[in-house]
């Protein structure tokens, strides 16, 4: 078994492992780790074992839509800022869009091995399994501030320290976050710490599991915890005279939720940038992650898509067309938005009970999402679901470019 107080240890160990670590972290060969066993792939039961306590242990689950990973033009630097869009909602109520930080893969020559890496774990000789830590969130600069440096998070990470987390635009995940709605980077596992898949990619392959096992081990297993209370804010609260009112007390703000239409969309500054007011500079960040970066994360998505659907596949069964059907509600809703942009609601680091009698507060209540989870085919005879399906086969057909539209719309 592993250290408690460490995701990696040092040994000797094969070469694959080796290699393993230096596509995944971007070491170099000379500082790479290794160890005393390889690890080996998550099968189906150490895979639905994993997913149930890591979605125990998870505030929210999330399966995601990458709409910009951070990659910018040549001759413009990466923002390092992974923006999701929900597409299911498996626990808890997290907003329809939401950042991570991590680095972008989209144009990237180790996309796709990035993408296919398998879940691993090791095995110890009484037939424990702990996870491998597959990656990690490590906080940069959400909303940066000129001479206001983002304080210090996580301590540097070495060669021996989980990669940081990667994505693609127009790609699948299943995200798992804590209490605090940063990325689960670990969980307990009696009285251990150890890594958790709280970021990895889901191809819909038939080999690719690990949405099934959570979406099962989510719906055997029920949260009791109850969701974050926010402080709901009047129409058109100032933002500057609100975070001022609330600082003075001592309490600083760890996210902001703006409306854009059906879509409510959060931001959450890394903990160091939340030492200094923030707030008046988020609704102008909110709108310009909207426009997005490089390629049409729905087109990317239509296409992934497609190569799943099909008479080959099981009608009305399957998740190929449960993401589809998930990801075109995801897609109708964002049609929906509107030019104007309005704060709602933030979550702050204290009792909200301090603030509700604040004119600018209207009420303390969780955010106005639920889960979702992945719908099965409507209808209630063969026929109707045969007609559903080719409804989703010719919105996806149309997502992929079909027609000439490359516009990532539907009508």
């Amino acid at each position: 078994m592993m250290r408690s107080n460490s995701i990696f240890r040092r040994a000797t160990g094969s070469a694959h492992v080796i290699a393993l670590l230096i596509v995944f972290s971007g070491s170099q060969p000379a500082l790479a780790c290794s160890y005393t066993e390889a690890p080996e792939a998550v099968g189906q039961t150490s895979g639905q074992y994993f997913a149930k306590l890591m979605t125990g242990a998870a505030s929210y689950v999330d399966l995601v839509l990458v709409e910009d990973d951070g990659t910018r033009p040549l001759g413009q630097p990466d923002t390092n800022i992974i923006t999701v869009r929900t597409i299911a909602r498996l626990k808890g109520n997290s907003a329809d869009r939401f950042s991570l930080f991590g680095r972008g893969l989209t144009l990237k020559a180790d996309a796709a091995t990035v993408s296919k890496a398998p879940l691993l774990h090791f095995t110890s000789d009484t037939g424990q399994v702990t996870p491998f830590a597959y990656n990690e969130e490590r906080q940069g600069q959400l909303i940066p501030q000129p001479g206001r440096p983002s304080a210090p998070g996580r301590p540097p990470s070495t060669s021996c320290s989980p990669p940081l987390l990667a994505a693609e635009t127009g790609r699948f995940y299943v995200v798992m976050r804590g209490y605090d709605g940063h990325l689960l980077n670990e969980f307990q596992i009696g009285s251990t710490r150890v890594p958790a898949f709280g970021f990895v990619p889901v191809t819909l392959d038939a080999d690719d599991f690990w949405l099934g096992a959570v979406s099962r081990a989510v719906q055997t297993s029920p949260s009791s915890a109850k969701p974050r209370a926010l402080l709901n804010l009047r129409p058109g609260s100032n933002p500057g005279v609100v975070e001022a009112v609330i600082r003075k007390e001592g309490v600083r703000i760890r996210a902001a939720y703006f409306r854009d239409g059906n879509l409510i969309d959060e931001v959450r500054p890394a903990d160091g940038e939340t030492q200094a007011p923030w707030l008046t500079r988020a609704a102008a960040f909110a709108g310009q992650r909207s426009k997005g970066g490089i390629g049409d994360p729905n087109h990317s998505a239509a296409e992934h898509i497609r190569a799943k659907l099909g008479p080959l596949q099981l009608y009305g069964n399957g998740l190929g067309y449960e993401v589809a059907q998930a990801f075109v509600a995801s897609v109708r809703q964002t049609q929906k938005r509107s030019e104007t942009r309005s704060l709602i609601a933030l979550e702050i680091d204290s009792s909200v009970d301090t603030f509700v009698r604040q004119p600018f507060v209207t009420e303390s209540a969780p955010l106005s999402r639920s889960p979702s989870g992945l719908a099965q085919i409507e209808g209630e005879t063969e026929a109707a679901q045969f007609d559903r399906i080719q409804r989703i086969e010719r919105d996806i057909w149309l997502l992929n470019g079909g027609n000439g539209n490359r516009q990532g719309t539907l009508p």
